[in-house]
């Protein structure tokens, strides 16, 4: 090896070596420092799990409840007890499902309770690693959804910043409101209604200096909180799943400007954009990038009247930092259902046939059944062909005995949905003791029993029973229950009756 060889080598390494330790100190740098200990709920010293139908309350690490009324889980996938784990558990009643947002945790807390009146709360706090500087401003943000187990969805969901903790009394003073003004609430302070999504809450703080206690939940009395009825079926209250809690120093990083996200969405139907982001410096929004239209708000809905492209653009100024971002609408002609009909074949069965047209941005469809004409369930699902002119057909083996009332629900690949007329059908001979549906099944099966539903078992092809439900008053005659965790295969599912009666069916699982 010669000279200039080796002197070359040893250049390259020194350069290569500062050329590493420039990119570990840029990262470091463009990190941005979560001054919230264990945000997202990972870390904990006991596992969460269910004993006598009360929860044995474990914290996430560095996270406590600060008041003495419980009205509130943790909810972890290290649990071995359905109730206590993610995505499935028992929030306020059995057959909740939600993924978390990251990882593989989340809490939940009560913010209003049943009955209505008596501000039945739950608060979870936590210290920040560091006290807030006066004058020095952050960006805090949260995660929350509505568990499809509840009743009521309701605004107020907030995060309060104070420099001591606080601690509600519920035995002394029973209602339990810790009242207050959260620093950061959404833009408008939304009622919260997703029951599938994460709907982020998120503001920026002007500190004033020594604050280094967070508390989430609602500090608001129930005449300050709107509530708005979403499940007559559920749990009579209202509480929320929160996630990934964040407090980020401004001076670490720049906030960017987030137009939402781009869309398709049909001829007169409107489409939010924007963000709801308390406390931005400067917005600017401007329609196909020339005319201002706002100058107030991070984001807000708009209704363009004809078929077409259009893009909107917001300019932001935030602790200094100016960004912009675009965000697209594309407007089309509404969904039609066309010849939607119904026949009874191959003797009990119902055949549902439609036609679609302008069929564009459609995920699938919804086959609906109900024995009442108002409350429907999901029976079985088809795949969109998302074309101009499609022809469906659809075999519901099991109807009802009687009068059954069918529709069709059309679901967008961004969620939204619509509804084709509703079809009555009579069916004769209908006679079961026990019945699911759909069957085979993949996210979702429906249970059936006219004797009332006292306990469900799932037993698997090697005799193993791998789930137990309980119905403790057996007038339960449907249920719905969440199977997307089941490896495929072939099932047993056994129904014991509030009269003891112990009837079996076979569940295909795909």
């Amino acid at each position: 090896m010669n000279l200039k060889f080796l002197i070359f080598l040893k250049i390259t390494k020194k350069h290569c070596f500062f050329v590493i330790l420039f990119f570990v100190i840029n990262q470091l740098c463009n990190a941005q420092p979560n001054l919230v200990k264990n945000g997202g709920f990972e870390q904990y010293s006991i596992c969460p799990n269910l004993i006598n139908s009360n929860y044995s309350f474990s914290y996430p690490n560095y996270w406590y409840l600060c008041t003495n009324q419980i009205g509130a889980s943790y909810n972890n996938s290290c649990s071995t007890d359905y109730c206590g784990s993610v995505p499935y558990n028992c929030i306020k009643s059995i057959g909740n499902y939600q993924p978390s947002f990251d990882g593989q945790a989340y809490i939940y807390l009560d913010f209003i309770n049943a009955g209505f009146g008596n501000d039945g709360r739950s608060y979870m706090q936590t210290q920040l690693k560091d006290s807030l500087r006066a004058g020095h401003r952050y960006y805090a943000e949260f995660f929350v959804n509505l568990p499809n187990t509840m009743r009521f969805a309701c605004n107020n969901n907030g995060l309060l910043f104070t420099n001591s903790a606080v601690y509600v009394d519920t035995i002394n003073f029973p209602l339990g409101l810790l009242a207050a003004n959260p620093q950061i609430i959404g833009y408008g302070n939304p009622i919260v209604t997703d029951t599938f999504g994460w709907v982020k809450i998120s503001g920026i703080y002007k500190a004033i200096g020594g604050e280094q206690y967070i508390t989430l939940g609602n500090f608001k009395h129930d005449s300050n909180t709107i509530a708005k009825d979403v499940n007559p079926a559920g749990y009579y209250g209202s509480g929320y799943i929160i996630d990934d809690v964040s407090v980020i120093p401004l001076d670490s990083f720049c906030l960017k400007a987030n137009a939402g996200r781009d869309t398709t969405i049909n001829v007169g139907d409107s489409v939010f954009i924007g963000s709801l982001t308390n406390g931005l410096d400067s917005v600017k929004w401007y329609a196909n990038g020339t005319t201002l239209i706002d100058s107030t708000r991070p984001g807000f809905w708009v209704t363009p009247t004809t078929t077409g492209s259009y893009f909107y653009v917001l300019q932001q100024v935030v602790n200094g930092c100016f960004s912009a971002d675009t965000v697209y609408i594309n407007v089309v002609l509404p969904l039609k259902f066309i010849n939607y009909a119904l026949r009874q074949a191959q003797g009990d069965k119902v055949e549902n046939s439609w036609i679609t047209a302008n069929e564009i941005n459609v995920s699938h469809f919804n086959i609906q059944r109900s024995s009442n004409g108002k409350d429907f369930v999901t029976i079985g699902t088809l795949k969109a062909n998302d074309k101009n002119y499609n022809e469906y057909s659809f075999i519901d083996d099991a109807p009802n005995e009687g009068v059954n009332y069918y529709r069709i629900v059309s679901v967008d690949k961004d969620g939204k949905t619509s509804y084709s007329e509703v079809r009555i059908i009579e069916v004769q001979g209908t006679k079961y003791e026990l019945r699911l549906f759909p069957n085979p099944a993949k996210d979702v099966v429906n249970i059936e029993c006219k004797e009332g539903i006292k306990e469900v078992k799932i037993i698997d092809c090697l005799g193993r029973e791998i789930s137990h439900f309980v119905r403790n008053d057996g007038n339960i005659h449907h249920l719905s229950l969440n199977i997307h965790h089941y490896p495929k295969g072939l099932y047993v599912v056994q129904v014991i009756t509030k009269k003891g009666e112990v009837f079996n069916e076979k569940l295909v699982v795909e």
